[in-house]
């Protein structure tokens, strides 16, 4: 080897170390800075999670608020399906799915996989001096899984069994560079648009429930009252919001439900959700009317869209500020 090509190894083992370095000091969150020291998720000369999948997915990792991330020994847990999840192993375990190769024998302690939206997440074009980006198996230029990756571990039912227990984190609310939590003041946001004050979120959020509506092939029914019931909760928190500005506990914009704080960006973005949820029970509703052979399929999708609607109008309702940031 040369000489030169050492010094170059040299500085970027150098570069990513500092990067980890800069980064794990900078995490606000203070569950993010344990989750890092875990094992696992350490920078190399090929990979860095949290750098790749900033680069990914404009996370500000160092932006995010206490609170963020949150451990959970439940693996049924709403944010392994629908969010960001890191599973984790206290000590090292034999590996029941490893078979005759010997490094596939044991899962050392730590991270042992990530997955995003139930999908277990992989390094893809790592290449020198730049990030690798993160993305579900399959396709080109796929690397190693992200954490231990061990082999014959890498299914989420077994991630499940194996691990003790999982940090669990609400990715759709943090992305595109985590612009809101940079603010004193939070955007209001409908899908792909914001507002800067509750009378024209309120107008756009009734119009949107409005052009779901007219897609409607046949009656309406017990789910468009709840997500009118929704609509109507979301706006009042909203005007209520904006008319007596409040900060919260972590410098967030807050308002009231029920007599409980929450703050006004859990509510936005749970607000969208319900609304695509919503606009996905139309659309399942639809298929399942003009189908020939596949109505049953359309109805099972149609009915689990209506029970994540019901329990997010329960989340409503109560005004429970945890319930409302996972819906």
């Amino acid at each position: 080897m040369k000489k030169s090509d050492l010094k170059a190894i040299i500085k970027e083992e150098l570069i990513n170390v500092l990067e980890e370095m800069r980064i794990n000091e900078a995490f606000a969150d203070p569950e993010i800075r344990k989750l890092a020291q875990l094992g696992g998720l350490e920078a190399n000369k090929w990979t860095n999670f949290f750098r790749s999948f900033a680069a990914t997915h404009d996370i500000a990792w160092d932006k995010l608020p206490k609170g963020t991330l949150n451990k959970t020994t439940n693996m049924n847990d709403p944010l392994i399906k629908k969010g960001l999840a890191f599973y984790v192993i206290d000590n090292d375990k034999d590996n029941p799915y490893g078979g005759d190769r010997y490094f596939d024998r044991v899962v050392r302690k730590g991270v042992i996989a990530v997955s995003l939206n139930g999908k277990v997440q992989y390094y893809y074009g790592a290449r020198r001096g730049g990030a690798a980006t993160l993305g579900p198996r399959g396709g080109y230029k796929q690397g190693s899984a992200a954490g231990r990756g061990v082999r014959g571990t890498l299914q989420l039912n077994k991630l499940k069994k194996l691990a003790d227990y999982a940090y669990v984190m609400d990715f759709e609310t943090y992305r595109g560079g985590t612009k809101a939590l940079k603010a004193k003041r939070a955007d209001l946001k409908l899908g792909k648009d914001s507002f800067k004050d509750a009378a024209s979120w309120k107008k756009a959020n009734l119009q949107r429930y409005k052009s779901i509506i007219d897609a409607r092939v046949g009656s309406r029914d017990q789910v468009d009252k709840m997500t009118a019931q929704i609509v109507k909760i979301a706006n009042e928190a909203i005007t209520t919001g904006m008319e007596v500005t409040k900060m919260g506990k972590y410098d967030e914009l807050v308002t009231t439900i029920n007599g409980n704080e929450v703050t006004i960006l859990s509510v936005t973005n749970a607000m969208t959700r319900v609304l695509r949820t919503y606009a996905e029970y139309i659309r399942f509703e639809n298929d399942e009317q003009q189908a020939d052979y596949s109505k049953d399929f359309y109805k099972g999708r149609k009915e689990n869209a209506a029970g994540e609607i019901n329990q997010a109008l329960k989340s409503f309702k109560s005004g429970n500020a945890r319930q409302i940031e996972r819906i």
